[in-house]
């Protein structure tokens, strides 16, 4: 069997560059992957705005089949992660019945709120509470891990990505601060290939807003906490915001990261199961 994970975005939930700034240096699609078999038609991991050219970048990747996902997995109601959702619908795709895993605060808020309900009332999507033991796909399964991020809507998850009973990718975009999940080093520890929340390189990059507001790990703090991990777990960083100094690969912060044996995501990065990059 050939399994792919495909980094489909790699930008905070309003890409790079977001409406208002210059459209310059990296482009980067709302956070997403998508995890490609050929067994099974695609997983998709977060439906962004930005999905109608992620699934063009996805179609390099796949066979066609009708345009639709075996399923879809949403991590929690912020804008970047859902607001896809839409492509689904009988104004777009029509799609039939796919399932759509998330927490039951997820479905809740989709089910209570139009145009998401009407999804589930005509029939594109099937919503899913995941169940205690995960989603199997055999030989994958995929399991909910809560992590703290400001919940107005709904909870937070992260998804882990296990194969033939081994844990293999953590699909973790979102979380609030590392020192808030205790056991953040040793879920990052079990997994050969972590997406992680890099939002922020700086608490002063955004000077209209303070990061209180919105707040993720510095990417000096990830780096710092987990550099002892790298060997054993490829850790790649996700979720970029526009102002993130590690879109510029001259920054001293790229400087830093790459020095540390991290990677920098990108959009388009493929990593086949049982590879590094």
């Amino acid at each position: 069997m050939q399994l792919r994970l495909i980094l489909l975005g790699s930008g905070q939930d309003g890409g790079r560059p977001q409406m208002g700034t210059p459209a310059t240096g990296a482009q980067r699609a709302a956070s997403s992957i998508a995890l490609v078999s050929d067994l099974w038609a695609p997983l998709l991991f977060d439906a962004t705005p930005d999905l109608r050219s992620q699934y063009r970048l996805l179609s390099e990747h796949i066979q066609p089949r009708g345009g639709e996902f075996e399923a879809v997995f949403l991590t929690h109601a912020h804008m970047g992660h859902y607001a896809g959702l839409v492509h689904f619908g009988k104004e777009a795709a029509n799609t039939s019945s796919i399932p759509l895993y998330a927490d039951v605060t997820v479905l809740d808020f989709l089910s209570a709120n139009e145009p998401w309900a009407s999804l589930f009332t005509n029939g594109n999507l099937t919503p899913m509470p995941i169940p205690d033991g995960g989603v199997a796909l055999d030989p994958v399964v995929v399991t909910p891990i809560p992590v703290p991020h400001r919940g107005e809507f709904t909870t937070t998850s992260a998804f882990s990505i296990v194969v033939d009973g081994s844990p293999w990718a953590l699909y973790l975009p979102d979380i609030d601060d590392w020192a808030a999940w205790p056991e953040a080093a040793d879920v990052i520890a079990s997994h050969e290939l972590c997406l992680l929340d890099a939002t922020f390189g700086s608490a002063d990059e955004l000077p209209d807003r303070t990061i209180s507001d919105i707040p993720h790990p510095l990417v000096t703090d990830t780096v710092e906490r987990f550099e002892d991990l790298i060997g054993g777990t490829q850790i790649v960083l996700t979720h970029l915001n526009h102002s993130n100094a590690l879109n510029d690969p001259n920054s001293t912060l790229s400087a830093l990261v790459h020095a540390s044996g991290f990677t920098v995501g990108a959009d388009g990065m493929v990593f086949p199961h049982g590879d590094r990059l």
